[in-house]
């Protein structure tokens, strides 16, 4: 079992803070769309970057696993937000990343992994829209 905390703390006339583990102070406000600002953190990007960089960590884990090396793995992803009859919800995740490899005899493999880590991410499995994670393996 594994437990996670964080904290979040506002005033009267200050911004509201979150602190997570050794992250220091950050400030979270809703983002420009429900009438925040770009300038601090949003929840419901940090929702998406959740998702993402899950995904990301476990793809890593495996590839370790499985002793072989990637150039590099980037991706985006974009969650989107829709009005549904039990109000704001976010009705899908999108995860697009893009694997550089040396060697194209490895293409098989890696997309195998790409399977595992879709498969066994924590946060992925844990939310309630869907979420599509797709992988393009390049030289």
């Amino acid at each position: 079992m594994a437990i996670f905390k964080n904290s979040i703390t506002k005033g009267a006339n200050t911004p509201a803070v979150t602190e997570m583990s050794g992250m220091g102070k950050l400030e979270v406000g809703p983002p420009p769309e429900y009438g925040g600002t770009d300038k601090t953190l949003n929840p419901e990007e940090l929702f998406v970057a959740s998702i993402n960089s899950c995904i990301m960590l476990v793809f890593y884990y495996f590839l370790e696993k499985a002793k072989l090396e990637v150039l590099s793995y980037s991706s985006e992803a974009e969650g989107r937000v829709d009005k549904t009859k039990e109000g704001l919800k976010f009705t899908n995740v999108e995860v697009r990343a893009v694997v550089k490899i040396n060697d194209k005899s490895q293409s098989e493999r890696i997309m195998e992994i790409a399977k595992l880590a879709d498969k066994y991410c924590l946060v992925s499995n844990s939310v309630a829209c869907p979420v599509h994670y797709t992988v393009e393996v390049s030289e």
